[in-house]
């Protein structure tokens, strides 16, 4: 009988060592796929081909570990062709179940851009992820948002 407890205790707590990785979310194995959410976004380019993309994201932390968060990458499209991707370092703490704001503000460089001093409805989408480092351990949490916005001046696009 106390061999069989011991087995059983023994194969418990083995599972507990498989489930228990740090950021790990047992029973939601899509949990980091709503842990970002946009909450706006503004592009701004000028004529020389300079610009910012503004970013702003709510980030929850779907574990019940504590986490950093550690960097978030982007690839930005106007009108369905890719104008820019980047990819920044952050350093901020995020709390075992908890959320924050997160705000990045992401420079952009191009060819000199095209346009004129009237702003033109362009479908401007942001797709990318923000990565949840606990300990050694890294999570991904993807975003998408699309939005039309009056642009002014955009980067060459592939047939301009």
């Amino acid at each position: 009988m106390r061999s069989r407890r011991a087995v059983i205790l023994g194969l418990l707590g083995g599972g507990l060592a498989v489930s228990g990785c740090l950021g790990s979310v047992p029973l939601r194995p899509r949990a980091y796929e709503g842990a970002v959410r946009v909450v706006g976004f503004q592009v701004d380019f000028r004529q020389d081909g300079t610009g910012v993309l503004d970013l702003d994201l709510a980030v929850t932390n779907p574990a019940s570990d504590a986490a950093t968060l550690a960097a978030v990458d982007f690839t930005l499209r106007v009108d369905g062709r890719r104008v820019a991707v980047g990819t920044q370092q952050v350093a901020a703490p995020l709390a075992a179940d908890g959320s924050a704001p997160l705000r990045v503000l992401f420079p952009l460089a191009s060819a000199r851009a095209k346009g004129g001093p009237e702003p033109v409805p362009r479908r401007v989408q942001v797709e990318g992820g923000v990565v949840l480092r606990f300990g050694g351990t890294e999570r991904r949490a993807p975003f998408r948002s699309e939005r039309v916005l009056p642009l002014a001046w955009v980067p060459p696009l592939d047939g301009d």
